[in-house]
């Protein structure tokens, strides 16, 4: 009795082995990979980029695809710099040549340089940029003192450098005293009204205004609000003003007793000149620079050069791509990144939550390319009834970004490359049963099996 139980059991383990066989029978093996749709998704970022996912290869032998996802930046550094117009607003007062620096040059020649030199890079830099010259100091027809005479135009705005040049050469002392309001006023009508156009006033002066349109031989007072009333439009009418001032002495008081301007009295030049401009580190106007001579020509080759260089870095800000995948994509396919991101960070496992993996870039710089590579490879164990059915590779794009503009944008796309599984053909004279199809046959075996097991051990237990 004992031996006949042993022998029972060892054939229902042996068919019950084979029924497990069939179990775990590698189905891929008997699948051919293949892609179906060529099709690249492409998304435009406006006119600054582009978004693009396509399927790169199949590999049939491994049973993998290989997608690439491209995010460009088609714009270029300079491409929208917008045209520039300058005006040199440049003191000729007596002072200017009366002063020595001590390298010998004389405190005119030293910003006359400075300037030619300063329209000389710009002009190298931004050909298209048009530069003008104003001089100012006071007529020497003492008559014509508190006018817009104190001041005139040298030349119109142009991007010539050789004129340019001769223009700042020519300039000659006439003056001894500082219509910077004229000077101002000159330069301002002399800016064209077209729109779009970048405006920078370059005030080089040594001494703070003792004249002004309407006033005249006064510091402060009446002379400092003209002054500040013409800035004030200046900055109103969209144009930028950067002003150098050099080689005041800032404990010297030019009125102290009040005779000329008693708003003037027991005031530094510092003080009148922080009256109409502000402090270097709190400019009224635009940029202020209170220098030295010495460190005059530094400030204005590098400093307001600085300033003035215009240059629009047409970078795409915040962009998140975020790619979702089908279902029968998720289910039947392991993810995983075959290259890296070149620029940002792409998530490294599928979010169960809306299967999605997401691409975050803080800046894509003009003319960049930034891409990265995954594959999706088939599971050893996979759902039998994507054989034959079309499969797209992702479900859709979903991209967001800040444009060049400043502007924040969404965009989308449900174009995808997509593969089919085939049934190999070639493995068998017959078609082997697929394992789904064999479930029910197997389930009624090991019912079967398990019937006849169970009356053998009653019939056996009852003899």
């Amino acid at each position: 009795m004992k031996k006949k139980f042993i022998l029972l059991s060892l054939i229902i383990t042996l068919i019950m082995s084979v029924i497990m066989t069939t179990f775990v029978y590698a189905a891929n093996e008997d699948v051919t990979l293949e892609k179906v749709k060529d099709n690249v998704c492409t998304i435009k970022l406006g006119e600054d980029g582009e978004v693009i996912k396509q399927l790169l290869s199949v590999d049939n032998e491994k049973k993998e695809v290989t997608l690439q996802v491209d995010v460009k930046n088609l714009r270029s550094e300079d491409e929208s710099i917008k045209p520039t117009e300058m005006f040199l607003v440049i003191d000729d007062s007596k002072s200017m040549s009366d002063n020595t620096l001590t390298s010998g040059k004389t405190r005119k020649e030293a910003v006359f340089t400075a300037a030619k030199s300063l329209a000389d890079v710009i002009l190298k830099e931004q050909p298209t940029t048009k530069i003008g010259v104003v001089r100012f100091s006071s007529n020497s027809d003492t008559t014509k003192e508190g006018t817009l005479e104190d001041a005139n135009l040298v030349i119109a705005p142009t991007n010539k450098i050789a004129d340019i040049t001769t223009a700042i050469d020519g300039i000659e002392t006439t003056g001894v005293r500082t219509n910077i309001d004229a000077g101002l006023q000159i330069a301002k009508s002399g800016f064209s009204t077209d729109e779009g156009v970048n405006r920078y006033l370059i005030l080089l002066t040594d001494g703070v205004p003792n004249n002004s349109v309407g006033t005249s031989m006064t510091y402060s007072g009446g002379t400092a609000t003209n002054t500040k009333a013409t800035l004030k439009s200046l900055v109103d009418s969209n144009i930028n003003i950067i002003t150098v001032m050099t080689g005041v002495d800032s404990t010297y008081q030019p009125d102290p007793d009040g005779n000329l301007s008693p708003d003037a009295k027991g005031k530094t030049y510092k003080d009148l000149a922080e009256e109409i401009f502000g402090t270097q580190a709190q400019p009224n106007y635009g940029k202020f620079y209170y220098v030295s001579d010495e460190s005059v020509e530094d400030t204005i080759t590098k400093d307001v050069y600085n300033d003035v260089k215009v240059v629009i870095k047409n970078e795409i800000k915040d962009i998140t791509v975020v790619d979702y995948f089908p279902l029968d994509i998720v289910e039947n396919y392991d993810f995983e990144i075959f290259e890296e991101a070149n620029i940002g960070t792409v998530t490294s496992t599928v979010n169960e939550e809306d299967n999605s993996i997401t691409w975050t870039i803080q800046t894509l710089q003009a003319g960049e390319t930034a891409s990265f590579k995954y594959k999706l490879k088939l599971k050893e164990k996979f759902n039998e009834k994507i054989i034959n059915v079309e499969t797209p590779t992702n479900e859709k794009v979903d991209v967001s970004y800040t444009g060049t503009d400043d502007t924040t944008q969404k965009e989308t796309s449900d174009v995808s490359p997509s593969i089919i599984l085939k049934k190999d053909q070639t493995i068998a004279p017959e078609p082997i049963p697929q394992t789904g199809d064999n479930v029910m046959l197997i389930s009624l075996a090991i019912v079967g099996l398990l019937a006849i097991a169970i009356i053998g051990v009653v019939k056996h237990h009852n003899k």
